[in-house]
């Protein structure tokens, strides 16, 4: 496993792509909320995927507690821009499929 600052790299790297990508008439906006949501739930993160690197966890497991995190991810930028909750949700799942995808990448 890499260590969890080149994890941390790629996944601001990785969310940037994906916010420009899928979003680029609200790219600031979406970049912004993502970092809030990262920095808010970083800790746990570094924590599950050590144990998901020793084996003690799961990719299931890891995706049902990053989910489980929603509460978190207030996306007050995105609100502001006007965007709907279908849309805010949608942002969301993409926000978190980047997350798993960087850490089965860097991780697994």
């Amino acid at each position: 496993m890499k260590t969890f600052v080149d994890f941390w790299i790629q996944l601001i790297t990785n969310v940037e792509t994906f916010a420009a990508d899928k979003w680029n008439e609200i790219k600031e906006e979406a970049v912004e909320d993502s970092k809030d949501f990262l920095t808010a739930v970083k800790d746990d993160v570094q924590r599950w995927l050590t144990l998901l690197a020793e084996g003690k966890l799961s990719t299931d497991e890891l995706s049902w507690l990053i989910k489980g995190k929603r509460e978190v991810a207030k996306l007050l930028l995105l609100k502001d821009t006007g965007l709907a909750q279908p849309d805010l949700d949608k942002f969301f799942e993409g926000l978190l499929e980047t997350i798993l995808s960087t850490a089965f990448k860097l991780v697994l």
